[in-house]
């Protein structure tokens, strides 16, 4: 089954976290960065919301989205989040 849009995004992100292309500390693009990109707003904000709420992702004291320090959150949403960010790398390949 298909990841639904925000997740796709979420996963590309994560994928690029994972890669050191955001490193711990670094600002995530900015949402309307991600927009002119073709990604709706409400796909943004909910794929940030979820890297927030996995612990990717923690707002910044000014706003803004920042990698954290400690990654995601739980065992398991590391195991889902994985699973799908290999399948992302694995599509992207093809």
């Amino acid at each position: 089954m298909p990841l639904s849009p925000y997740r796709s995004l979420a996963d590309r992100i994560a994928a690029r976290i994972l890669a050191g292309q955001y490193p711990p500390g670094q600002r995530l693009p900015r949402p309307g960065d991600l927009e002119q990109e073709g990604h709706p707003p409400e796909t943004v904000r909910e794929a940030l919301r979820w890297l927030v709420e996995q612990g990717w992702a923690e707002i910044g004291p000014h706003g803004g989205y920042f990698v954290t320090d400690n990654g995601p959150s739980s065992g398991l949403d590391w195991d889902t989040l994985q699973a799908g960010v290999e399948a992302h790398l694995r599509r992207a390949t093809q």
